[in-house]
């Protein structure tokens, strides 16, 4: 495990890996080099930390390395910080001040700005934005992700997939209700291969030509795709010509070439890291109603982690 991956362990926030590899045509053979090869970077690696920023780095930096040690993170050649304008979803001439993943990804991925929730689609007209990935495919560029987190979540959707709303992960999510806390409703009907849509962010994953997909979010590749009687997304991403591997060792016995779908998890990874004795870092409720921090405590490997 690499520092940056310990320094996100046991916190709420996911690192995605978006990889660019220069002279692919997207399944591993040599494409001729481009006229400003001598300028052009073998392969780009972006990392993105899901609700990071420098004063989460410093907390895992303390506690790992100490206030003087130094990530692997600390020696990264390039680093940087944005800030993303959110725009309101009825009238995106308005902004909006409270952001989240899906909107804020969307921007990295194709520098348009869009409302909460969307991903890689704009606010109000849902016209698809044409993503990084995309123009690197169209290039000859091979491309992957890899992530701590499901990789139909918001952050990796981003990158690969268009729809309206970031729940919309599996077929069984495009159109959900949820009484008691309804801003988890889902409604992609726009979305559906009945309507002229992709279909899920799973779905559009499986018939994608991304060249490595590896994360959690096993659970939604198990469901019945739209529109068929009995195969699964993951059916479609192996007609599709992935190869799927669930374990470290199958995924270490993958020759070079070809497409690779990785799922390790159900959902989220698990974290590397958890309070000691399964303690938890929750907010607890005082008397008067105001918040309190819970007691500090120490981390341990989480021994539901697969480390090898």
């Amino acid at each position: 495990m690499t520092s940056i991956e310990r320094a996100a362990a046991g916190s709420l926030w996911a690192v995605l890996a978006v990889v660019l590899l220069q002279g692919c045509d997207g399944r591993g053979r040599r494409t001729s080099a481009p006229e400003n090869a001598a300028a052009a970077p073998p392969k780009v690696i972006l990392i993105i930390g899901d609700g990071m920023d420098d004063q989460q780095i410093t907390i895992a930096r303390n506690y790992l390395v100490g206030s003087r040690g130094r990530l692997t993170l600390d020696g990264m050649p390039f680093r940087g910080a944005v800030q993303v304008q959110t725009l309101d979803e009825d009238d995106p001439s308005r902004p909006e001040y409270v952001a989240d993943s899906a909107n804020s990804a969307t921007s990295m991925a194709t520098g348009v700005l869009t409302s909460a929730g969307r991903i890689a689609t704009t606010a109000k007209a849902d016209v698809d934005a044409t993503t990084i990935m995309e123009l690197a495919q169209a290039a000859g560029m091979g491309t992957g992700i890899v992530t701590t987190a499901s990789v139909t979540d918001a952050t990796p959707a981003s990158f690969v997939a268009h729809i309206g709303q970031r729940g919309c992960e599996g077929p069984e999510q495009m159109i959900r209700a949820n009484g008691r806390m309804p801003w988890l409703s889902t409604d992609c009907t726009a979305d559906l291969k009945a309507s002229g849509g992709a279909g899920s962010i799973a779905e559009q994953i499986a018939a994608s030509d991304v060249d490595v997909v590896l994360g959690g979010g096993r659970v939604y590749f198990d469901q019945v795709a739209e529109g068929e009687a009995a195969r699964t997304v993951l059916d479609l991403a192996t007609a599709n010509g992935f190869r799927f591997v669930d374990t470290s060792s199958a995924l270490d016995a993958v020759g070079p070439g070809g497409k690779v779908l990785g799922l390790f998890a159900r959902g989220t990874m698990p974290v590397a890291l958890r309070g000691k004795d399964d303690a938890q870092a929750q907010l607890v409720a005082h008397e008067n109603g105001q918040p309190m921090l819970p007691a500090p405590f120490t981390c341990e490997p989480n021994p539901f982690v697969c480390r090898k």
